[in-house]
Parts: structure tokens; sequence; C-alpha cells
């Protein structure tokens, strides 16, 4: 071999070994995945603690006939619910998380939670008439951006009424009735995002390329009373009322975060998880206000709202043929 090919050799190596960089450690990577880790399980514990309350909440809302149906009367009807569930973020943006920035993530206020109910009625004998609800969201993509998402809800629930005080002249009438609601439904998010920044080893960190999958599920059961006072006046059927539900079931959410972990010394592909479960708020009380409008003969128009305090509200319109 010449000397001048021996220096090109040495001049190449030379040049490669400039500007490669060696591998970060195994515990830098190890302490990078644990820190997003801990941030993805506590997010995934906070969006628990809000979908407690807002899952049993809404499936248990909307579908109010005032009235007693009579002997072999019957109903049918579609409506469309629209709960609210407060969300609390102050202690979102309280999370002592360490490389998501919290702070910087904006939410809504109220968690819209929208349902679409059908509904059957019949009078049975002794005094009674029983019911079923049926609906929630079918299964919907949505596409905003860097963020795709799916939502799906099934609610089933039945119920069983008797009128105790009948109406009589400037008197309402007092109808008692016991219930149970069954909701099955999940939800997936993945979002796209440029960088987030840690310290590791009292050195800069940082990924790119990340993309984070969520995935939320519940199964609830809740068990309820109620009460309604209603006076019709011609054409109008104001109606107020009340109601208890208590609700069983768990509610999970993990989120998965990927992306290139970038260290001084080096890049690495790194992926982390989290996951929390919660159960379903077991108790829930609310106030019952609405009125049924005649608009056609055996045509009834309902609007319908329901308050829970301030966590939580609901209001509801639908129309329901009945004979």
């Amino acid at each position: 071999m010449t000397l001048r090919k021996s220096l090109a050799i040495l001049c190449v190596m030379a040049l490669l070994g400039s500007t490669a960089q060696a591998a970060p450690s195994q515990s830098e990577i190890n302490q990078f995945t644990s820190q997003l880790s801990g941030d993805s399980s506590q997010l995934s514990g906070w969006i628990t603690q809000q979908l407690k309350y807002a899952v049993p909440f809404n499936s248990t809302s909307g579908n109010v006939v005032p009235n007693q149906l009579h002997l072999l009367g019957f109903t049918l009807g579609v409506e469309g619910v629209v709960s609210g569930t407060e969300l609390d973020t102050n202690a979102l943006h309280s999370l002592n998380t360490q490389v998501i920035n919290t702070q910087s993530i904006s939410t809504f206020s109220r968690l819209p939670f929208p349902m679409v109910l059908g509904m059957a009625k019949i009078g049975l004998p002794f005094g009674l008439d029983a019911g079923l609800r049926f609906g929630g969201i079918p299964s919907t993509n949505i596409n905003s951006g860097s963020t795709t998402s799916s939502i799906r809800n099934t609610v089933v629930g039945l119920d069983v009424r008797k009128k105790i005080i009948e109406e009589g002249v400037g008197l309402p009438g007092l109808t008692l009735g016991v219930n149970y609601t069954h909701a099955n439904g999940s939800v997936d998010v993945t979002n796209t995002f440029s960088s987030l920044t840690t310290t590791i080893n009292g050195n800069p960190a940082t990924i790119s390329n990340g993309s984070a999958s969520e995935h939320a599920d519940w199964k609830t059961n809740s068990y309820g009373v109620q009460a309604i006072l209603d006076k019709k006046i011609l054409i109008i059927t104001p109606y107020i009322g009340a109601s208890a539900n208590y609700n069983t079931g768990d509610i999970n959410n993990s989120i998965t975060a990927t992306g290139t972990a970038n260290f001084a010394d080096g890049s690495q592909a790194v992926t982390a998880a989290g996951s929390a479960a919660a159960s379903a708020n077991p108790w829930d009380l609310r106030a019952l206000f609405g009125f049924d409008l005649t608009i056609f003969p055996f045509m009834r128009l309902g609007l319908h709202g329901e308050y829970a305090g301030d966590k939580d509200l609901a209001g509801s319109v639908g129309l329901r043929l009945q004979f």
C-alpha cells in the first residue's frame, strides 16, 4: 500500500470518528422511559377520575315521560341528550409530571357527552307501566389536525313506574319508579407531538417524532329511583322531580408514548406506557324539570333538564308518539 493511500484511509477514519455519536447508556434510557411512563400513569389517573363521574351520569340522563300510561297504552320516541361534567383542570395542571408540561394542556372546562336514545313504554295491569331505553353513541371516527380519535358507547335500560297520586283540581299527580341502566363504551385517541424536554443526570434530553395513544373503556351499572310531579294544563304538561342513582363498574385508561429520545451522547427509540383505573362514582342525586307539549294528536315534544350541583348538568329534547 502506498503512503498516499494509507493517509487517505486514515483521514476517512478520523472524519468518521469525529462525527459518530456513541449510543446513550442504558441507565439514561431507563430513566427517561421511567419518567415518561410515570407521567402517562398520572395523566391516565386524572382521566379516569373525570370519567368516573361523566359516564354513569350521562347513561342515566334523559328519557323522562311525566304522565303514567294507562293499561295497554304505549309510547315510542327518540331524543337527543347532552350531559356536561365539570373537569378538574386545577388537578390536571397540578400533576407532578417530569416530562409532560400539563400547564400547557388546554381542555374543556366541562366535558360534553352526547347520546341518542330510543325508548318504548307500555301500560301494564295494577296501575304500572314499564319501559325500555336503548342507544348511546354509534362507533364514530374523528380526524382533527394531528389528532385522530374514535368513540363508541352503548346504553340499555329498563324501568317500572306506578302512579301513586292521581291529578286533582289544581293538584299534580305523583309517579314513582325504579330503573336499571347499563353502559359499555370506549374512546381511542392518537396524537403526535414535536418535542418534550427533561433532565437526565443533570443533562438535557428531548424526545422527537413523538406519538401518544390513549385508550379508555368502561362498563357501568346504575340502579335508580325516581319521583315525578306533573300537571297537565291544556296541551302542556310541566313537571318537576328528583332521582337518585347507585352506580357500580370500572373505568380504565392507558397511555402509550413512543418517539426518539435524544441525549448528549446519542439517540434511542423509546416506548413508555402508563395506566390507571377508577370505580364509578357511587351516588348521584339530581333535580329533574321540563315539560311535554302536544304538537299533533298522539305526538309529544319533550324538553328536559337535569341538575346535580355544579359537577353535572344535562339536557334533552325528544319526540314521541303516545297512544
